[in-house]
């Protein structure tokens, strides 16, 4: 448990992808192409039991790629498109970060210039024509021609209500802050692994959209206990923090919420 009693260990579990049933194949090409990431488990699987149809498709570093169709729209498995773009930024690492911006460029996919951001240069990209937001770090200690995971970033208004906030209601830990104040490090831990996450929570522009934002990238945290899963739900509810309904297979099977953060920055929690 956390220093809150009411607040279970968190594990970061990777992220699911929301993709549109019929952009499902392009993506997995998308990521086998820009990213040479490999196919490490498909199959037809309903995220909900009122799904009609699902697909998910498990590739690199616990990314699911998550399709489905349905006659209605679902507790907790939902994206928005066509938005403003979510505050949360899902990172990898790359040394030769020109050369492959210049590759994606001239390959006409879209992406930002390169810019100056915490610690190092990225570049945005916005996979396949239904755009979807991945963010690229530039780290010239890895191997060049490689792409390894790196930190989440999540921007808010106030970074230190933000940091209380994390620890608080998700038990997160700060580990570093930057000295002009910019951002901090703060951490959960990684699960199957006994290294922790990192998770750069960085204080946003002025004039950037403050609000909830459903977007196509969501970060998954763990909770190894169901029973602590449900509690954990509940308290949520009771903090006055805004929580979906529980979504998956409730009797028994994956189950998952989500919440928001007082930024509206989205995040999923499920359990088995």
């Amino acid at each position: 448990m956390t220093p809150n009693s009411s607040v279970p260990t968190l594990f970061f579990d990777g992220q699911f992808i929301d993709v549109l049933w019929d952009n499902h194949e392009n993506l997995v090409r998308w990521f086998e192409k820009y990213f040479t990431w490999k196919v490490i488990r498909q199959e037809d699987w309903k995220v909900d039991p009122r799904c009609l149809e699902g697909k998910m498709t498990q590739m690199n570093y616990g990314t699911w790629l998550v399709s489905y169709l349905t006659n209605s729209r679902l507790p907790h498995h939902y994206a928005e498109r066509g938005t403003v773009e979510s505050n949360i930024r899902l990172c990898f690492r790359i040394n030769e970060l020109g050369e492959i911006h210049k590759t994606l460029s001239d390959d006409g996919v879209r992406v930002s210039p390169i810019y100056d951001g915490p610690v190092t240069k990225y570049f945005d990209i916005w996979a396949t024509p239904e755009g979807i937001r991945l963010t690229l770090q530039e780290d010239l200690s890895v191997p060049s021609a490689e792409l390894f995971p790196s930190w989440i970033r999540v921007g808010v208004k106030n970074l230190d209500d933000s940091i209380m906030w994390y620890e608080q209601h998700m038990g997160m830990k700060l580990v570093e802050r930057d000295k002009s104040n910019k951002f901090v490090i703060m951490t959960l831990k990684l699960n199957h692994s006994e290294e922790d996450s990192l998770w750069c929570i960085e204080q946003k522009p002025i004039e950037t959209f403050t609000g909830k934002v459903d977007g196509q990238i969501q970060p998954v945290c763990w909770i190894n206990s169901r029973d602590d899963f449900f509690k954990y739900h509940q308290y949520l509810i009771d903090s006055g923090i805004e929580t979906s309904e529980i979504g998956g297979f409730v009797t028994r099977g994956m189950v998952s919420f989500h919440f928001y953060d007082p930024d509206g920055n989205r995040f999923n929690i499920s359990s088995m």
